[in-house]
């Protein structure tokens, strides 16, 4: 945790202080000043990420989580990503929007001893002023793993020693109140620096499904991230937040596993965790009579994987207008031991990615043999 004073200040947006646990926004508004600018909305609807590829095309809705999946289609081969003889696909041809490199990002500490979100912070930094739907849905996917750093009035760590709830950031618009999040240690010291009383400010780190689900819970309007940052800042809708989250993966063990640096046994790990966990595929949609089926990747060596994502944004990140759509790993399991040319599966494929081979896999294929097939 790091400790920081507010310094004078240079923006025009009014923040305050409020508990993380609090859930009665009529209590806040008592205590918080509306800011002098407007906070903005995006653009991303609640029943359907839109905006990705050609302006006329279909929307590409995300399927219900507890509905049951169709029947599995059979794969079907998305363009060939070859550019050397590395078993690694390369990136789409048109990038409209924050992707990332197969391998994650270095890690750094911008505040000593408080590690960066780096892949969030890269994203926010792609972005410019009216930003698109492709680029904020870049933002949001690289958002949900890993963690975010709270801004708290005081200090933190003694907040929590006495068990008390963590005074954090929040700005007001009107009757909206939105809580403050940051990709970094140091976009929390830009934000407090913009203020002019001297009261300590400290920043604590928070994996970002507990931030989320406090978002969610506490009555709040939405969630901006990174606000001192002018036209790389992002305000998400607690709407869209709240559907994101009911299709992600509570401990986010897969996307954690691709985000942290590639360790021996990382493979087989994901193996694992997709052994127990839902992910999804990209259907086609079968228009003009070609055959719906699910997206699979060749790499130059001509082995084929299955295409798998850890959220259902990771399919829409790809801009290839494909649908999500939810997979167990049963269905990955028989799907798996029916097609043996298949060389294993290509996990969100929009980066961080990893190959994970069958040889890694056996944890799920033996979901097949005790189902009987």
């Amino acid at each position: 945790m790091a400790l920081f004073n507010r310094r004078k200040k240079t923006d025009d947006a009014s923040e305050s202080q409020t508990p993380i646990e609090a859930d009665a926004p009529d209590e806040r508004a008592e205590q918080e000043q509306p800011p002098s600018e407007p906070v903005p909305e995006i653009g991303i609807s609640v029943q359907a990420f839109r905006g990705v590829g050609a302006a006329a095309g279909p929307e590409v809705k995300l399927p219900d989580p507890d509905e049951p999946a169709p029947n599995t289609p059979s794969p079907i081969a998305a363009p060939r990503p070859t550019a050397s003889g590395a078993s690694v696909p390369t990136a789409p041809e048109k990038r409209t929007l924050p992707l990332a490199p197969a391998l994650p990002p270095a890690q750094t500490e911008s505040v000593p001893g408080m590690k960066d979100n780096v892949l969030l912070r890269t994203a926010l930094a792609e972005i410019e002023e009216g930003a698109t739907n492709e680029q904020l849905i870049g933002v949001l996917r690289q958002m949900l793993q890993g963690h975010l750093f709270l801004r708290v009035s005081g200090d933190a760590r003694t907040q929590i020693s006495e068990g008390k709830p963590l005074s954090v950031a929040v700005v007001r618009d009107g009757e909206r109140a939105y809580m403050l999040a940051f990709s970094s240690a140091v976009a929390v010291r830009d934000s407090v620096q913009r203020e002019t009383e001297p009261t300590a400010t400290s920043a604590v780190a928070q994996p970002v499904t507990a931030v989320l689900q406090q978002v969610v819970s506490g009555g709040f309007s939405g969630l901006i991230i990174d606000n001192a940052s002018g036209a790389h800042r992002a305000v998400f809708s607690i709407e869209i937040l709240t559907k994101a989250l009911e299709q992600a993966d509570p401990g986010m063990t897969i996307k954690s596993l691709l985000s942290a640096p590639r360790e021996q046994d990382t493979a087989r790990k994901v193996g694992d965790a997709l052994a127990k966990t839902k992910v999804w595929v990209a259907v086609n949609d079968g228009t003009e009579g070609a055959k719906v089926g699910i997206a699979e990747a060749h790499t130059a060596d001509g082995r084929r994987f299955l295409q798998v994502f850890s959220h259902p944004l990771e399919v829409v990140a790809l801009g290839r207008g494909d649908k999500p759509m939810p997979f167990t790993p049963e269905q990955l399991a028989k799907l798996l031991t029916s097609h043996a040319s298949l060389a294993g599966v290509l996990v969100d494929s929009a980066g961080p990615s990893l190959i994970v081979e069958r040889d890694a896999l056996a944890a799920v294929i033996v979901l097949a043999v005790d189902l009987g097939d």
